[in-house]
C-alpha cells in the first residue's frame, strides 16, 4: 500500500539517475529500457537494485508498468517535465537547417545572431 509520505518523499539521487536514463531512453528509442539496458546505462552491476529503484519510482507514483512485462515502463505526468529548449540543441539545429545556403537575408541575419549569441555567452 502506497501511504501520502511516500507519494510527497523526493527521490534518492539513484533513483533520479534511474528516472531520468528511463526517460531520455523513452524519448530517444519510443520504447522503454528492460532492467539490464537501465543497469548498463548507469553503470550498476546488480540489476536487483535496478529493479528496486524501478519500483520505488512506481511506488512514488513516477513510473508505471502497465503488464509487468518486458519494456512496459510508462512516465506518469507527476515526472514529465517540459521539454527544454539547449543551447546545443539549438546549434544543432541551426547547423541542420544549412544557413550558409539560406537565401532568405532575414532568416540568415537571425541565425547568425542566435549562433553568435550563444558562443559568446550573451544568450544563455
Amino acid at each position: 500500500m502506497t501511504t501520502r509520505a511516500t507519494l510527497e518523499k523526493a527521490l534518492s539521487r539513484r533513483q533520479q539517475d534511474v528516472y531520468d536514463f528511463i526517460r531520455f531512453f523513452i524519448e530517444d528509442n519510443g520504447y522503454a529500457p528492460t532492467i539490464r539496458e537501465i543497469a548498463d546505462g548507469i553503470m550498476l552491476a546488480s540489476s536487483s537494485t535496478v529493479h528496486s529503484h524501478v519500483n520505488s519510482l512506481i511506488r512514488k507514483g513516477y513510473l508505471t508498468n502497465s503488464s509487468g512485462g518486458v519494456r512496459t515502463l510508462v512516465l506518469t505526468k507527476k515526472g514529465k517535465r517540459p521539454k527544454v529548449v539547449t543551447q546545443a540543441g539549438i546549434m544543432k539545429w541551426i547547423q541542420d537547417q544549412g544557413i550558409e545556403e539560406t537565401h532568405d537575408a532575414a532568416v540568415y541575419k537571425l541565425l547568425t545572431d542566435l549562433q553568435e549569441g550563444i558562443r559568446t555567452g550573451r544568450i544563455c
